[in-house]
């Protein structure tokens, strides 16, 4: 399936190449999904409890499944897909996010963006950019309010998968202050997040 997503971005050497990186999710198991599915050789999920309102969100997610814990098993032998429960304890989130390539997070976001700074790794939060840890900071921003709903979703869950890609690929991703803010009311738009005036 990853050579159908990629055939035109890259060749296949590089489609195989990218089962040697490893990127961390936070709170998205859509966007867990799909870099799986895109070949990305080692995910490591974090998460905490699903809430009802994720269930309805995320169409990956069974609804059943809320209010438990959000555990992951690997896709298929070839795969590796470990799944950690959030922890409460800042030293033990940098130790299970040292030593990936990029992390993405949908939850839990101004605290993984110091941990992505702290390792020196590139972030993208829920929104279509890339903090790069020797850019602007996450927290030197205006963030935008997004407003979460289950097309929406999907559409920026692509669009980061993509980016995500470029970056692993060689290619420029869009880097902050350059997004991209995707809203049923607004469509897709790119815009130029705001400085805060605050280090």
């Amino acid at each position: 399936m990853k050579h159908v997503f990629w055939r035109e971005l890259m060749d296949r050497q590089m489609i195989e190449y990218l089962g040697k990186y490893s990127v961390a999710v936070v709170g998205s198991r859509m966007m867990l999904e799909i870099l799986w599915r895109c070949g990305i050789g080692c995910i490591r999920y974090v998460s905490d409890f699903l809430t009802p309102l994720e269930t309805l969100v995320d169409c990956t997610i069974n609804p059943l499944e809320a209010n438990q814990y959000d555990v992951v098993y690997p896709k298929s032998d070839g795969s590796c897909v470990i799944s950690y429960l959030y922890p409460e304890d800042h030293r033990e989130l940098r130790r299970i996010l040292k030593g990936v390539d990029i992390i993405v997070a949908h939850k839990y976001i101004p605290e993984i963006a110091r941990v992505a700074e702290e390792i020196g790794v590139p972030f993208v939060p829920d929104i279509v950019t890339t903090f790069l840890p020797d850019g602007i900071k996450f927290w030197e921003l205006e963030y935008p309010k997004t407003e979460r709903d289950p097309i929406s979703y999907t559409i920026t869950c692509g669009l980061q998968s993509m980016e995500i890609i470029k970056a692993l690929a060689g290619y420029k991703p869009i880097i902050a202050p350059e997004a991209v803010l995707v809203d049923v009311r607004g469509g897709i738009r790119r815009i130029c997040l705001k400085r805060t005036g605050t280090v």
